[in-house]
């Protein structure tokens, strides 16, 4: 169906992930880090949609949202925030850098009907 990237560092966080749009027909591609999943798109491979946690190591989801905004190659991309912190202004992206933003824990079915509607925007 679609390419999905899931940026998380929490591999349980990944797998459950993967496993559920998986069984929903996309093709996910889960990184534990920003710059990896950066460096993907830079090669040219084109997700529909991001998942990505805000509190990574290296590169954050923020820095990873706001690199990508100002990159006319990569700033159509529709971001999830998924994160577990509160979601203070000084941690996320400006809102018009992402699309929607999910709360750890989250209700899978939730975060399926996120990636869908997205997608179909």
């Amino acid at each position: 169906m679609a390419i999905v990237f899931t940026i998380d560092d929490n591999p349980l966080i990944s797998m459950v992930i993967k496993l559920a749009l998986t069984d929903e027909g996309h093709n996910v591609f889960a990184f534990d880090n920003c710059s990896e999943a950066y460096a993907k798109l830079e090669e040219g491979l084109k997700p529909a949609i991001i998942l990505v946690d805000l509190n990574m190591p290296r590169m954050n989801g923020k820095e990873l949202v706001e690199k990508m905004r100002s990159n006319l190659k990569l700033d159509y991309i529709p971001v999830t925030i998924i994160t577990g912190s509160i979601p203070l202004s000084e941690i996320l992206p400006p809102k018009d850098n992402y699309q929607a933003l999910i709360i750890k824990p989250f209700d899978l079915q939730e975060l399926i009907d996120t990636v869908n509607r997205l997608i179909a925007a």
